[in-house]
């Protein structure tokens, strides 16, 4: 129980650091993925006189990843205007030439912009369609929703680390008496925090270790019955065994940086 209430006060905010982080990491990876689905889920409509290939859309920009020729039959089919014999295929003749592109990337509305503009600056490409009001919508939306999940974590991130150094300078008030004692005998500045250095390196493990342990239910009960479809298709981004080792780096990392601003701040009173 005493060891409880000595290290629950430095666990606490250090766990709520690392669900943070987690929380990104896994964001971040399935983000990725669906941005990827964004991305091969859109296409641009092109226009053109003649026949162009890829070689000759990317030689006006480099976003250009894949062309797709649009059977001109098929295009009449939606329009209802399909009709059979020789009139249809001279009519099919006389249509331009009809491509779906697709891009390297989930573009900024500027970048798409840009692509636009440059395959306009072509004399062989009549008319371009990016479907700009649907993409906007959707990348903003996204955009918003990734901007205000980071904020969150780096705020909660912020709190967090000042409360651990709070908890710091608990321990060392604590252990102010006995690092004295050390002092006038000449122990060194490392050796008289070597107890506020144990301490907060335990805390880091456990802390590390139980952020490991709520993601690895969280992925195996909640996600795994989950009905939204990003989840469902991202089981295995929710936790990774080598994120231990990154929970645990980064824990360990902070905690030393509170010891040190702590220790430091002792040195200079």
């Amino acid at each position: 129980m005493k060891f409880i209430k000595t290290h629950i006060s430095l666990i606490f905010p250090l766990v709520a650091i690392l669900l943070g982080l987690e929380f990104f990491i896994v964001f971040d990876r399935t983000t990725d993925s669906f941005e990827k689905s964004l991305q091969n889920g859109y296409s641009m409509m092109v226009v053109s006189k003649d026949d162009m290939s890829i070689d000759d859309f990317r030689s006006w920009d480099t976003h250009i990843e894949r062309v797709q020729e649009l059977e001109k039959s098929k295009i009449l089919e939606r329009l209802k205007m399909g009709s059979s014999g020789s009139k249809q295929k001279q009519f099919e003749a006389s249509l331009p030439n009809f491509y779906s592109l697709k891009l390297d990337g989930y573009l900024t509305i500027e970048e798409l912009d840009s692509v636009k503009m440059n395959l306009q600056k072509s004399s062989n490409i009549l008319s371009i369609e990016t479907f700009q009001s649907a993409y906007q919508s959707k990348y903003e939306l996204f955009s918003f929703i990734k901007f205000a999940f980071q904020a969150f974590i780096i705020f909660m991130t912020i709190i967090g680390f000042f409360l651990i150094v709070k908890q710091m300078e608990v321990w060392n008030f604590l252990h102010a008496q006995r690092m004295k004692v050390m002092e006038i005998f000449g122990a060194s500045l490392y050796l008289r925090s070597k107890v506020l250095i144990n301490m907060a390196i335990i805390d880091a493990v456990i802390s590390a270790v139980l952020t490991s342990g709520i993601f690895y239910l969280f992925q195996n009960s909640w996600v795994k019955g989950s009905q939204m479809e990003i989840l469902k298709d991202n089981v295995a981004s929710v936790f990774r065994y080598t994120d231990v080792f990154i929970l645990l780096l980064m824990a360990i990392i902070i905690v030393m940086i509170a010891v040190f601003l702590v220790v430091i701040n002792i040195r200079e009173e």
